[in-house]
């Protein structure tokens, strides 16, 4: 009788600290439309703690009112897991407003290379007017 045998996969969890270095926000519309209005930001973060590293992300924004509304967007992120470099885009889904913004995150499928090859989804919350907050991303191994 033939046994079948199956490597578990272990997944470690990753966090740290993301703080906001950049924000470039280019409207949709005039910046004085009304909302709801689209604007698209290029945001820059740095990443400490479980991942030493840099990132940029391409956003689109709805606001739905004037400070409150969705975000979507493509960030990658160029860092290292115990000094090993790898790179990984990592899909912003998420709401802001007055108590602050809440981004979920999900990995695009084959983009992680080197020690982020096995980034798996996360996110973060952060109050309002946060210039840093703690992060969550999963690795499997």
């Amino acid at each position: 009788m033939a046994t079948t045998v199956r490597a578990m996969t272990e997944t470690t969890d990753l966090t740290g600290a993301g703080t906001f270095t950049s924000w470039d926000e280019t409207p949709g519309w005039d910046s004085g439309a009304p909302v709801p209005r689209l604007a698209h930001a290029l945001v820059a973060f740095s990443w400490t703690g479980g991942i030493e590293g840099t990132s940029t992300c391409h956003s689109v924004i709805h606001y739905q009112e004037e400070a409150a509304g969705v975000v979507v967007g493509l960030e990658r992120v160029t860092g290292s897991v115990d000094g090993e470099p790898g790179e990984v885009v990592l899909r912003n889904e998420g709401t802001f407003g007055a108590e602050g913004v809440t981004i979920a995150w999900t990995v695009v499928a084959g983009s992680g290379t080197g020690a982020l090859a096995g980034v798996t989804g996360g996110g973060y919350t952060a109050g309002p007017h946060a210039k840093e907050w703690t992060w969550r991303l999963g690795l499997a191994g």
